[in-house]
């Protein structure tokens, strides 16, 4: 519980009311999810996938999970429970959900019954219309009110009509555009493939524009498009040498044994990318970080997302110029 505390400190200036933990999907091989937890809400999640953070913008999250409103924690459950008490909670048909962290799982229906019973009220374990939140850990306990959950409406898109195997998830291509949502307004995708990007970039409001000099590929993209009714602007152009300017460029870049797409022309939509936005998310089969770095982008984190049978992916974010935003730097310089 000692990094919450400290976390805690920081509420004021991430415009927080109350604290508030968020959770997130655990995966240690997924760089990816620290960096998506970390631009929507401020919080890098520790190892158990739990920060503090903002709330505001858990509800588009792909692998963060919820935002927990903090009422009482303590250094042991004996604690923990006269601080429930202190509470006075009066709520009808709750669940308590629990989260151990690195803390035996022997102790959950212990906990869980200790805390429910300072809470005036039934239980609804099936259908709940209040949901709390249990953490523990080696060094302490905590106990919250669950205030938001991911809406997971990317899922919706797994039913797209159009794909091809090289098609980005549902699931990923949101985290994609979760990774410049909180700073834009807009975004342009030059290599929209079957549109997997801009549906999640509409999705949540955002304004997006797709392209891709396959006729075939845009074709796919205005079917998905039309499916589920979005306003996105599609054409066919050539990436490198796109001129639709906006907030980011999110895309994923042509690679794999499929693709006919040589190095050169690789780099030469990068660099094309760079003319079209401060910010940028790359999606790449190799780290591309050099190229991007050659093209005049002035800060670039690299996330390296392990799938199956040995194949990465790496996910390149890239500011033009000024770099990371000073409040993503100062979350990162915490001990």
């Amino acid at each position: 519980m000692r990094g919450w505390r400290r976390s805690q400190d920081n509420d004021a200036t991430m415009g927080a009311e109350h604290p508030r933990l968020i959770t997130c999907t655990r995966d240690y091989r997924n760089e990816l999810i620290a960096a998506e937890c970390e631009t929507l809400t401020g919080g890098r999640p520790n190892a158990w996938g739990i920060a503090s953070g903002s709330a505001d913008h858990v509800i588009d999250g792909a692998f963060v999970k919820q935002g927990v409103h903090l009422l009482a924690q303590a250094d042991g459950l004996e604690q923990l429970v006269s601080h429930v008490a202190e509470l006075g909670l009066h709520q009808d048909e709750f669940r308590i959900e629990w989260l151990h962290a690195g803390s035996p799982e022997d102790r959950r229906w212990e906990a869980t019954i200790a805390i429910a019973d300072q809470i005036k009220g039934r239980p609804n374990l099936n259908k709940p219309r209040h949901r709390f939140l249990l953490v523990a850990e080696a060094g302490g306990m905590a106990f919250g009110s669950v205030v938001v959950e991911a809406s997971r409406s990317y899922r919706k898109h797994d039913r797209k009509p159009c794909h091809t195997p090289s098609s980005l998830p549902s699931r990923l291509a949101r985290c994609l555009v979760n990774l410049v949502a909180r700073d834009v307004k807009s975004i342009v995708d030059p290599c929209c493939g079957t549109g997997s990007i801009l549906l999640e970039a509409a999705a949540i409001g955002l304004q997006a524009r797709g392209g891709d000099w396959n006729p075939r590929m845009v074709a796919m993209s205005r079917q998905n498009v039309d499916t589920f009714g979005y306003e996105i602007q599609l054409g066919c152009a050539d990436a490198t040498d796109a001129s639709d300017t906006a907030d980011a460029v999110v895309t994923d870049l042509p690679y794999g044994r499929g693709s006919e797409i040589s190095e050169k022309v690789l780099q030469q939509i990068i660099a094309q990318s760079r003319a079209l936005a401060p910010l940028a998310v790359f999606v790449a089969g190799t780290d591309v970080s050099q190229w991007i770095i050659n093209a005049g982008y002035h800060q670039v984190e690299t996330y390296r997302l392990l799938k199956s049978r040995g194949f990465s992916r790496y996910i390149h974010r890239a500011w033009r110029e000024g770099g990371a935003p000073a409040k993503l730097q100062q979350v990162r310089q915490e001990p």
